[in-house]
């Protein structure tokens, strides 16, 4: 790939000109574009490293890859909610100097741009471009001894709700069997889910009463999709890794009670949080056994 023209200068009408009347001193949106989007295209001529000069169609621009990367970190979101805070959200706009409205791109490029940047060595690129930007300003001294924890990391996913894990488990499974269930004849329910797991997206902020029926609706779904994938006289489709996963999901969330599917109090130990990284777990020091 090779990289696009690139400038620093804010456009007319981008939200820099809102910055003095949305973000306050201490926003940690403005902090990020006064302190740190500075000490990312510093580091462009690196990144521009992992691109081809003269060959390859042109890329998105990585300085604002590497600092939707950081964003999404910060905010704990997931690569599909980077790209839509990107579309409606100013903060992450002026971090970033774009204007609102500019165009998006597809999620699974955050994927592929973080793939290249451990290809090429980089990526610890963006923690030392923010410790640089703190260290300017005056916020961590040079050299000072400072004690850090945990700085390698085995997981770098979200932790996601119960039902945000049902849900993606399920549009993962259902892409999954879009293609190994091409030739078999689809059930009446078989397009329903697909438009409200794979080409839907739920509002998770609102009643936590409606949450609760999505829940158990993606439960007795999911549950019905599991029967469907039994009966069939190709089995090929039912040992497909995201379908044994759903499965796995399933059992660690819900049950059968009297023939209707109920949602467990609790999940068991070692129960999936992200399907993305099913081995992935959490634990807080101080707390519990680990």
């Amino acid at each position: 790939m090779s990289l696009p023209d690139f400038s620093t200068q804010s456009s007319l009408f981008s939200t820099a000109a809102l910055s003095g009347k949305l973000f306050a001193e201490d926003d940690r949106y403005g902090l990020f574009g006064k302190l740190i989007y500075a000490k990312l295209v510093a580091v462009r001529p690196d990144l521009a490293a992992c691109y081809c000069a003269d060959n390859g169609r042109e890329a998105i621009e990585p300085v604002l890859m590497l600092g939707v990367s950081l964003l999404q970190f910060i905010d704990g979101v997931t690569d599909r909610g980077a790209v839509e805070a990107l579309r409606y959200h100013a903060g992450w706009n002026f971090a970033l100097n774009r204007q609102v409205g500019d165009e998006l791109f597809h999620p699974s490029s955050l994927a592929n741009f973080r793939s290249r940047l451990i290809e090429h060595g980089l990526s610890a690129l963006g923690f030392e471009a923010i410790l640089d930007g703190l260290v300017e300003a005056g916020l961590v001294a040079r050299r000072s001894r400072q004690r850090l924890d945990s700085t390698q990391i085995f997981a770098q996913i979200s932790r996601m709700s119960r039902l945000e894990c049902v849900r993606e488990t399920l549009r993962l499974a259902l892409e999954e069997l879009e293609e190994m269930t091409r030739l078999e004849p689809r059930p009446e329910f078989w397009q329903p889910l697909w438009e409200r797991y794979v080409e839907s997206q739920l509002d998770y902020r609102t009643e936590a009463s409606v949450l609760q029926q999505k829940m158990t609706q993606a439960g007795t779904e999911a549950a019905q999709l599991l029967e469907w994938l039994r009966r069939l006289e190709n089995k090929e489709p039912f040992q497909g890794e995201q379908v044994k996963l759903l499965e796995r999901v399933w059992n660690e969330n819900f049950q059968m009670k009297e023939g209707q599917t109920q949602q467990r109090e609790a999940q068991p130990a070692g129960a999936v949080h992200n399907p993305h990284d099913a081995q992935a777990q959490w634990a807080a020091k101080g707390q519990g056994k680990h």
